[in-house]
């Protein structure tokens, strides 16, 4: 992989993995990394040549806005969005598990399940809700071995390093 490219992954991971911590301390820093984080991770996916995944990853990035206003304007309950976010991925998280496990390709469906986390997690925790570090814990543990199995080992060790925070912040 590129010099460049190898920037790009371990800015973006860097900032995802510090979201983790900032989130797990309550620091509103938390948020506006994660977004961060995701939009460079968006970029580094297209150039990697997974679009598809790039498409998702910048919707985690508007999870991730959205997670941020509900956790700054302290909105509490799942709201109307909140109820269509999960029912939109629900539906599309049925449709291409059922297309990659016909295909015979897990790389998808384990994209899939992480994707599945991540949104109910940003959904979650911007409400201050502490189901959603689980839901990160499940995430991450799927984007560890996809981002490995793509080569990407600086994003796969910031992974693990969110992973241990998650749980440190659980326990």
């Amino acid at each position: 992989m590129k010099k460049s490219l190898r920037v790009l992954e371990a800015t973006a991971s860097t900032s995802l993995m510090l979201s983790k911590y900032f989130l797990a301390l309550g620091s509103v820093w938390g948020w506006w990394l994660s977004i961060l984080g995701y939009i460079l991770t968006s970029f580094f996916n297209v150039t990697i040549k997974l679009k598809a995944v790039a498409g998702i990853v910048a919707g985690l990035a508007v999870l991730s806005a959205y997670g941020l206003y509900k956790w700054t304007y302290h909105i509490s309950g799942l709201q109307l969005f909140d109820w269509i976010v999960i029912i939109i991925s629900f539906i599309l998280s049925v449709i291409l598990i059922t297309k990659e496990v016909k295909a015979k390709r897990p790389y998808w469906i384990l994209q899939t399940v992480a994707t599945i986390a991540f949104a109910f997690a940003f959904i979650a925790l911007g409400m201050k809700m502490e189901i959603g570090w689980y839901a990160l814990l499940i995430g991450h543990i799927n984007n560890t071995y996809l981002y490995y199995k793509k080569e990407a080992y600086i994003i796969s060790v910031m992974q693990i390093v969110s992973i241990v925070i998650v749980l440190v912040k659980i326990f």
